[in-house]
């Protein structure tokens, strides 16, 4: 399940940032996005998060498409409980300086009883569901410097026999605008210079800046580099020579692994140091 979301959302971003697609102006189009692997061992619980920025005309900022799959991945049935429309609970809240916001949802989100139900997710199979949140109801002109993405599951603990307890497993990741680079987890430039038969030159350099990144990979067409950070300063540099797949580099797909196993996976671009 994993390598099938990570190649459609490799296939999608290379696609989108080559302008391949030929998308109408007026309609709502992704503007960038940001894909969270977590999991959480204890619990049995992976999450697989994929959160897109679109540019709405209907709206006066963007909206956040949030695409969440819950898989359980322990050898057990988990049993879970729900009071919203939604089976995993989802919210963004939007940061600036010390007030925050939390994004409302789109206008024609269902509304949601309030009857709580237990359901059961067996060894395999996954919780999927979609959500929109709405930037354009922030209070005046305040531009947040981030936000904060919680994505949460109540799940029942203990032996079936006696009263069994309530355990919130939570999703925490912080989003910049635009669902750029975060620099207190890394900074990176790379740059790209035409070479002969279809092949570019790429240089990447930067700095991990967070000290529980295990590895960190950069996909430019069919070509995967490994980033080798210097274990003191956090720095790396490497040059690599790619075979061009597609009409043009403009970007690369970036994934960062940390000790956890937890992966964050970036559409990053890529100048073009020929012109």
């Amino acid at each position: 399940m994993f390598r099938k979301i990570v190649y459609s959302l490799v296939c999608f971003l290379l696609v989108m940032t080559a302008g391949a697609v030929n998308v109408n102006a007026a309609q709502p189009k992704a503007t960038g996005m940001f894909f969270i692997d977590k999991p959480f061992k204890k619990e049995g619980l992976r999450f697989q998060v994929t959160v897109t920025e679109i540019d709405n005309p209907k709206y006066e900022a963007p909206t956040y498409h949030v695409n969440t799959i819950v898989t359980n991945i322990s050898r057990k049935p988990i049993t879970y409980t729900t009071a919203q429309c939604y089976d995993v609970t989802t919210r963004i809240e939007a940061y600036v300086s010390e007030d925050s916001w939390e994004l409302p949802y789109r206008e024609d989100e269902p509304a949601c009883p309030p009857v709580v139900k237990e359901k059961t997710l067996k060894p395999g199979r996954t919780i999927e569901q979609d959500e929109y949140f709405r930037t354009d109801e922030l209070p005046g002109d305040l531009t947040p410097d981030y936000f904060q993405l919680n994505s949460y599951v109540h799940i029942l603990v203990g032996p079936e026999d006696k009263e069994r307890k309530e355990e919130i497993v939570k999703m925490q990741t912080k989003l910049l605008p635009g669902l750029t680079l975060n620099p207190d987890e890394i900074e990176l430039q790379a740059e790209s210079s035409v070479l002969p038969k279809s092949y570019y030159e790429l240089k990447v350099t930067g700095k991990a800046s967070n000290n529980d990144i295990k590895r960190v990979t950069l996909q430019v067409f069919n070509t995967i580099i490994t980033l080798r950070i210097d274990s003191k300063s956090g720095e790396f540099s490497t040059k690599k020579k790619v075979k061009a797949k597609g009409p043009s580099l403009q970007s690369g797909v970036l994934e960062v692994t940390y000790n956890d196993g937890t992966k964050h996976t970036y559409n990053v671009p890529i100048e073009n140091s020929s012109n």
